[in-house]
This record gives structure tokens, C-alpha cells and sequence, in this order.
């Protein structure tokens, strides 16, 4: 348990630098909005460009793992949705980005740092193979329903060609589609270039949560409404329950990948999801999530990792 705090205070510490920042004056909304907007539209893309050109997609993917994982995820965002969606009654566009912060984690700066703490190399090989799955899959199957969402009146044929359009457009996308070809073409970037690249990527994560900070300084007691519980629940509960199941279905995946991709799925969701959720209009809603998800993962995330070392422990020799 304290290690696991160990790695999340930095999280919480810098996300509570942005909430005093906002209510002292330091920063005034209209910057944070900015922040987010570098995040999204420059940081971001940086990450992932830069993860994905270095991976070798051809030689270094687990179908197996891969299959499962977004097997699970899949389930959990299905189920998240729809309660959203028919449950509560909640917009298309609401529906979609609360289904993405119950089936999207904090891979890179939460569930990379404690599996490879508890698992070892495992942890090194399940996270560019979990992280596919959340930008290439989790990730712009959100944003498409939030862009569906807002082509009110359309036909089914003109929304659905409006929202690729708009896709494509999204520095994001455009991010994954790069990185991807690069990788699949064994293209490199020079040296300064990925230098470069890399240097920008760092100031996602401390950016991303500066902004969520700022973003709860916002918060209204009416931004507090019915969605936090399914997508706080759907992400510490369904999730990791859903994935498991996944593991246990699909045949083939190593018991040391299966153990890290249950862990990575318990933990709270991406560090950017109130980012994304700024074209649903809910950013104060998806923080208020995301700081609830972080804090409670410190419990729900010792309780997932005791099962895992229970179930797979004999297996991978922990």
C-alpha cells in the first residue's frame, strides 16, 4: 500500500498544484484552457508518435494478449455506455467519453510503475501492447461517439463520414496513423528529430494534470452529476473484471502477461480523460472522476494485485 501512494503522490501532488494555482490568481481559467489544449493537440501527439515508431508492431505483438485485453476493455466500455446512454439518459457524445474513463487506464504513469515493481520484465513487454490497444482502439472509439454526437439531424451516412473527417483532423489520430505506418516501415527518426519529439511528449503528463487541477477549481456542485458513479465503478470494478475474464477465456497468453495486463486495468483512468473530455463539455465531471478514481485505486489496486499474485503467482515464480 505505500508503495503504491508513493507513486500516486506525484499525481495527486501536481493536480493539487493546479487547484491552488486557479484559486490563488496564479493561473486564471482561460490559461488552464490553453494548457489543454497544448496537451491535446501537441504533447499527446508527441507520446504517442514516439511510442509507437519505436515499437517493432510486426515482432513484438502477443495476439493473444492483444485480443483479451481489448476484449475486456471492450466490454467495459460497452456496458458503461450503454447504462449511460439508456440508464440515465445521458447524450450520445456524454455517453462515449464516460465509457472511455471506465475502460481507458493510466498505463504509462500508474500501472507500468507498479507492475514492474511487482512483476518484473513482464510489465516492460504487456505495456506497449496495452497501450496500443487504449490509443488505437479505447481512445478514438470515444472520441467517435462524442464527434457522432454532435452531428445532430444527419443521416446515418453524412454523420458517419462528418465524424471521420473530423477524426482524421485530430493531431491525436493523425499521431496513431504516423506512428503506426513508421513502425510497420521500420522508419526512424534522426537523432535531433526524436530528440525533439521526445522532449515534447515529456510535458504531457505534468501539464495534463496541472490542468485537471485547474479544472476542479472550477467545479460546481452541479458538475457533480450521476455519470461519476458508473465510470468510477466501470473503471476500478468492471474493468478489471472484465479483462480478467478475457484472460481466463482467450487461450495461449503467458499467465506473466496475463497478471500485468489485470493489474494495468485496475488502475484509475487515463491522466488526460477531463482533456478529452472537453468536446463532450464535461472536463468538470471527468476530473471529478478522475481525482475519486485515483484516490480510491490506492484501496482497489492492492486488493487486484494480492488476486493476481494469488492466481498467477505459482505460475511466474512470485
Amino acid at each position: 500500500m505505500l508503495q503504491i501512494f508513493s507513486l500516486m503522490f506525484p499525481i495527486l501532488f501536481l493536480i493539487g498544484l493546479g487547484l491552488v494555482a486557479v484559486r490563488s490568481g496564479l493561473a486564471s481559467q482561460a490559461q488552464i484552457e490553453g494548457l489543454g489544449g497544448f496537451v491535446i493537440n501537441f504533447a499527446l501527439p508527441a507520446v504517442i508518435l514516439s511510442a509507437l515508431a519505436h515499437q517493432d508492431l510486426g515482432h513484438s505483438i502477443s495476439p493473444g494478449y492483444l485480443a483479451a485485453y481489448a476484449l475486456g476493455s471492450l466490454a467495459a466500455f460497452a456496458v458503461v455506455f450503454l447504462f449511460i446512454r439508456f440508464g440515465l439518459g445521458r447524450p450520445l457524445e456524454r455517453a462515449g467519453m464516460g465509457a472511455l474513463g471506465a475502460a481507458g487506464s493510466n498505463t504509462g504513469f500508474i500501472g507500468f510503475p507498479i507492475a514492474a515493481l511487482v512483476l518484473g520484465a513482464p510489465a516492460t513487454i504487456a505495456m506497449p501492447m496495452t497501450m496500443i490497444v487504449e490509443n488505437m482502439l479505447i481512445i478514438p472509439l470515444g472520441l467517435a461517439l462524442a464527434e457522432m454526437g454532435t452531428s445532430n439531424g444527419a443521416s446515418l451516412r453524412r454523420m458517419l463520414g462528418e465524424t471521420a473527417m473530423r477524426l482524421l483532423r485530430m493531431p491525436f489520430v493523425i499521431a496513431i496513423i504516423a506512428g503506426a505506418a513508421l513502425s510497420f516501415l521500420g522508419v526512424r527518426f534522426p537523432a535531433p528529430l526524436a530528440s525533439s519529439i521526445d522532449l515534447l511528449g515529456q510535458a504531457s503528463a505534468p501539464v495534463a494534470l496541472f490542468v485537471v487541477g485547474g479544472t476542479i477549481a472550477a467545479l460546481r456542485r452541479g458538475d457533480l452529476g450521476m455519470e461519476i458513479a458508473p465510470i468510477v465503478l466501470g473503471k476500478l470494478v468492471l474493468h478489471p473484471l472484465a479483462v480478467t475474464g478475457a484472460f481466463l477465456l482467450v487461450p495461449g497468453v503467458p499467465p506473466e502477461l496475463a497478471a500485468t495486463g489485470i493489474l494495468f486495468s485496475s488502475v484509475s483512468m487515463l491522466t488526460i480523460y477531463p482533456i478529452f473530455a472537453r468536446r463532450a463539455g464535461m472536463e468538470n465531471t471527468a476530473a471529478a472522476a478522475l481525482i475519486i478514481a485515483t484516490v480510491l485505486c490506492l484501496v482497489t489496486t492492492a486488493a487486484v494485485l494480492a488476486f493476481v499474485l494469488d492466481r498467477f503467482g505459482p505460475a511466474i515464480g512470485t
